[in-house]
């Protein structure tokens, strides 16, 4: 049988693999791939900043497969988000009120470290904004895509929605109006969200309440301690 070369690039870019059950899972390249193990169908997406593996689906218990089991994974190759450039992109859309700003924190896999860049913006009002993104060096990639809403809250709008197509981390900060802005972060793969806490959750909870029984997840967020936000 002859493959038809347009499933070939297909398979080539989103292989499946087999999960080992005694050897260890090859390391990926960045890209991603399907990894079929005993406990269900993964996706794995891998990233000069981040590895995530993500469960798609369970498989029946019989008959049985012999492959290897499976764990949900996330990870960051920076380590933490340095709460400090947060604070200055909050700061830039302080200065941009009533209207939206946008930025992005990129990834260099020469430093290993993160950057903050501010979009100019080409349109910009209290509910959209248009910009223009710089182009990067050639080590960098987009690691986490951040805009404002200006003095409405936080939250994700259909327009977010669209936008949010690529693997990245999204932020968006409402509220800025306030002495405490809303904030809402999510990874995106590839049109999936997944819901992730961060630090703006501490303020709502009270001191005694263990933040890592609550957010489990927080710490595979990897967000950098900082005074202002009475950790």
């Amino acid at each position: 049988m002859t493959i038809d070369p347009r499933d070939a690039a297909l398979q080539s870019a989103c292989p499946v693999v087999p999960v080992p059950r005694f050897g260890e899972l090859p390391s990926a390249q960045p890209g991603q791939r399907v990894l079929l193990a005993r406990n269900g169908v993964f996706l794995e997406v891998t990233r000069t900043w981040m590895r995530c593996v993500l469960k798609l689906g369970d498989l029946p218990a019989t008959p049985p497969l012999p492959y290897g089991v499976v764990h949900e994974h996330l990870s960051f190759a920076f380590g933490v988000i340095p709460l400090r450039l947060l604070d200055e992109f909050i700061a830039h859309g302080r200065r941009s009120l009533p209207n939206e700003a946008a930025g992005a924190l990129v990834f260099s896999k020469t430093r290993g470290a993160l950057r903050l860049v501010l979009h100019e913006a080409l349109e910009a009002g209290p509910a959209a904004i248009r910009y223009r993104i710089d182009a990067m060096d050639a080590d960098e990639e987009l690691a986490v895509d951040l805009h404002t809403h200006g003095v409405l809250g936080a939250f994700w709008s259909t327009t977010d929605d669209a936008d949010d197509q690529g693997v990245k981390v999204c932020g968006v900060f409402g509220n800025l109006d306030r002495a405490q802005p809303s904030a809402a972060l999510r990874l995106a793969i590839n049109g999936h969200f997944l819901k992730l806490p961060h630090p703006w959750v501490r303020r709502q909870l009270p001191q005694e309440v263990d933040l890592q029984g609550r957010c489990p997840t927080l710490a595979s967020m990897g967000f950098e301690a900082h005074s202002q936000w009475n950790i």
